[in-house]
């Protein structure tokens, strides 16, 4: 059935108890579902005096209530399960992460404000949403070595001003994830086009950063394991890092945290040298809590199932898909200096430098992005080593 627009701006303030979380339910939205809202993450306590201008800092951030799912996702599995099922998924499926957002599934003009009106009803200002922006392989990354015609290119541009148009003034975190880093080596990756794909980056964080004031964005970086901090930092360059926050490391690679802390470190020094200075970066942990390299696991199982990392058999595995830290803008807590067995040079980087742990990756996912894989989900939040600080 066609919901009219209206019907789907509407919003109805009902308050539930599930399963001792207080959600709240709206009226039906544009894809139809009327999916319980799980309550926003609050984070008190001020911020850090070396790194007072966090954005991300303050307030709450929006969680996920299972918008696109169609009833097969994550939150709606935690919602329908029950006893230690339910107590694991809701590890996952009730803190702040990323929709991923395509030059498909959200070029239409409704698609954006629609979610944002879904995650933040109340229109509280002071609550942060969090997307991630993919779009500049419309026909895959398989197709590497076909460059993007003229009628792609401006797709990309239109899909860019469509998004920002419906973020507007929200206070939003846009984690631009172009897969950049396969576009520094064309004889190695085959990318025919690198400059093109980043120059149409440079374009999309120039127009967020002329016309959302309040969203705060971040260019991908690739992964410790992934390029030099010298190679990342002429990237950062070329794709338009002058005009944001800073950039994200890991998303979809598996990591170790402070790992990815040094290395966020060495290329804060490695644009220095280019005459970038002041940026910050993020770090996604979704996926860390078993950190390996893509080296270690080409190793051991080949390439071409990196992206579909195996669920861990126990506890004690490695090389496996497990939960990272939660995520959080406070990341020099006690408890995740401890767990993430951090030195006190990592502090001090962290302290700085490093706005937030995010969740951008999608470990419950196959190839980290469809479809939803029920005991995957289960194995990644039963072998986390990170459960106390769930």
């Amino acid at each position: 059935m066609r919901i009219s627009r209206g019907l789907a701006a509407a919003i109805t303030a009902t308050v539930l108890a599930v399963a001792g979380s207080v959600v709240t339910t709206q009226s039906a939205r544009a894809d139809g579902s009327r999916l319980p809202l799980p309550d926003a993450k609050s984070f008190g306590g001020g911020r850090y005096a070396t790194n007072p201008s966090n954005p991300l800092g303050g307030g709450t951030w929006a969680v996920n209530n299972g918008f696109w799912e169609n009833g097969r996702g994550l939150y709606t599995d935690y919602l329908s399960s029950s006893g230690t099922d339910r107590t694991y998924l809701g590890r996952a499926a009730l803190q702040p992460s990323a929709l991923w957002l395509t030059g498909t599934n959200s070029f239409a003009l409704n698609k954006v404000p629609d979610y944002l009106r879904t995650v933040n009803p109340t229109n509280d200002p002071n609550k942060l949403v969090q997307v991630a922006v993919f779009g500049l392989w419309p026909r895959g990354e398989g197709a590497r070595s076909t460059p993007l015609t003229a009628t792609e290119q401006a797709h990309y541009r239109t899909w860019i001003q469509r998004v920002s148009a419906g973020i507007g003034g929200s206070r939003v975190l846009i984690a631009l994830e172009p897969d950049l880093a396969i576009t520094t080596n064309p004889a190695r990756d085959g990318v025919h086009d690198p400059r093109v794909r980043q120059s149409l980056t440079r374009y999309a964080a120039k127009w967020f950063h002329d016309h959302n004031r309040r969203a705060t964005v971040y260019l991908d970086a690739g992964a410790s394991d992934w390029l030099s901090p010298d190679q990342a930092a002429a990237l950062l360059r070329r794709s338009g890092v002058a005009y944001v926050r800073g950039f994200s490391l890991d998303i979809t690679h598996y990591t170790r945290t402070p790992d990815n802390i040094t290395q966020g470190a060495a290329i804060l020094r490695a644009l220095a040298r280019r005459g970038v200075s002041g940026k910050h970066f993020v770090i996604d942990t979704a996926d860390s809590g078993r950190g390996y390299t893509y080296a270690q696991w080409d190793h051991r199982f080949g390439s071409s199932t990196f992206d579909n990392s195996r669920s861990c058999p126990d506890g004690q595995a490695t090389l496996c898909n497990a939960l990272g830290v939660p995520p959080t803008w406070q990341v020099v807590q006690p408890a995740y200096v401890a767990a993430l067995r951090l030195t006190a040079a990592q502090v001090r980087v962290t302290r700085r430098s490093v706005d937030a742990y995010l969740w951008l990756t999608r470990p419950w996912m196959y190839d980290q992005a469809s479809p939803y894989q029920h005991d995957k989900a289960l194995s990644a939040a039963r072998s986390t080593p990170f459960a106390a600080l769930y």
